[in-house]
């Protein structure tokens, strides 16, 4: 089946730039999105344009799958609550839900944060219990953030405890993937209707900074845990997040600025220095295993990335090294917390392909909608730039130019192509 996808297909390229928003990046950080969807993009005599993630948030959707033990309303300590959200971070949903509440921030928690640039849904908890009158409160706040970015939530059970990270089972994603070509949609269209896949575990782009923005929350986190926060102060005034933005109009200095924070927001930081050296590690344990042509080797918004581009490489690695070790910080009791894990060089999913035909917003090109779960720590994006890029071969990822969008603005500012990261804990 490769072969004939390959034969269907011909040679596709995909752009690696573009950055793309996800929950795991802690704020807001960047101007509304144009409501001018992006034009297909213009790649001359290729035969085959990016593929784009996300040109709408309808595009993007992303479910939270957690079993979450409940008690008697008399026996409970915290309230259970599904959010919905789009074009806000968990993090922005939680403080403007702790705010409506008149709750501390910290009596608000979530089992992992969401994409941005999406329709998301998941659990969250708030200690107390909450009323009818409550929630009415709370998603009058909701609304207030106006135009596309908005959340709501709505009661689903009480409990003994605070929800925490750790404790997410996964996600299922349904994504459409628009500007396809003839050729790559009849590929889609014809091929099987499920496709197992196998990808490297990377941490995706968005961890490292929001779209648009440079990509240095781990250098952020670097500086935090070298305990020169002037160092970390500087470099998140240049972020374009949301604490970037707070950070510019800070008047006092930057010890004081760390400590205005919800503590949980630095802990986040110090997590993305520890996933960008653990990004390091299998990727160069991918190209010691494999190297040659069957690895590309691909620098995405200043993340280092190395790619198979054959279906049987990735389960060599997962054969060799089905694990390593990575540290993680965690706010617990009053404290910032390290501690060391394994996490999965590898995971598997199957994606459903269902869905293709002509792409509204791009005349001339081809959509199709696909759908997988991914267990928690997985990224989507990188999911299914590594399935394209294993489909197509090594020249799907030799393309370096982006797509403008119809309004000129940077892909960045909207529509991302594949290679670009997304998703979620």
């Amino acid at each position: 089946m490769e072969k004939l996808l390959l034969e269907r297909a011909g040679r596709i390229h995909l752009n690696r730039g573009g950055g793309c928003r996800a929950g795991s990046s802690p704020g807001p950080g960047r101007a509304a999105r144009s409501s001018s969807p992006p034009a297909a993009p213009d790649l001359g005599e290729s035969p085959m344009p990016m593929p784009l993630l996300k040109v709408r948030p309808e595009d993007f959707r992303v479910t939270e799958v957690l079993g979450l033990p409940t008690a008697s309303r008399a026996a409970s300590t915290h309230t259970y609550l599904r959010l919905w959200k789009n074009g806000v971070t968990t993090h922005e949903a939680l403080g403007g839900l702790a705010a409506a509440l008149g709750v501390a921030a910290q009596d608000t928690a979530a089992a992992g944060l969401k994409d941005e640039d999406g329709v998301t849904e998941q659990y969250i908890s708030v200690r107390g219990l909450l009323s009818d009158r409550d929630l009415e409160r709370a998603n009058a706040a909701g609304r207030s953030p106006g135009g596309d970015r908005i959340w709501r939530v709505s009661a689903h059970a009480t409990g003994t405890a605070a929800l925490r990270t750790g404790v997410l089972d996964g996600n299922h994603f349904q994504l459409v993937v628009r500007g396809l070509d003839e050729a790559a949609a009849a590929a889609l269209d014809e091929g099987p209707g499920r496709h197992q896949h196998f990808f490297v575990n990377y941490y995706d782009t968005q961890r490292f900074g929001v779209p648009g923005g440079p990509k240095q929350t781990h250098l952020i986190g670097r500086a935090l845990l070298a305990g020169d926060e002037e160092a970390a102060f500087r470099l998140l005034r240049r972020s374009g997040s949301a604490e970037g933005a707070r950070a510019l109009v800070h008047e006092g200095t930057a010890e004081e600025f760390w400590r205005l924070l919800d503590p949980r927001v630095p802990v986040f930081y110090r997590c993305a220095d520890a996933s960008y050296a653990w990004n390091a590690q299998v990727r160069a344990l991918l190209t010691e295993v494999v190297g040659g042509a069957r690895v590309a080797h691909m620098d995405r918004d200043g993340i280092p990335y190395a790619f198979a581009t054959a279906r049987d490489v990735v389960p060599a690695l997962l054969a060799l090294r089905p694990e390593l070790d990575y540290v993680r910080y965690r706010w617990t009791d009053g404290s910032c917390v390290r501690s060391t894990a394994a996490r999965p060089t590898v995971l598997q999913t199957h994606i459903t392909v269902s869905g293709v035909g002509p792409d509204e917003l791009h005349p001339g090109r081809f959509a199709a909608t696909i759908s997988f779960f991914l267990p928690s720590g997985g990224y989507a994006t990188t999911a299914v730039h590594q399935w394209f890029l294993q489909m197509f071969g090594a020249e799907s990822a030799t393309r370096e130019d982006a797509a403008p969008s119809q309004d000129g603005a940077n892909p960045q500012d909207g529509a991302t192509a594949v290679p670009a990261g997304s998703t979620i804990a």
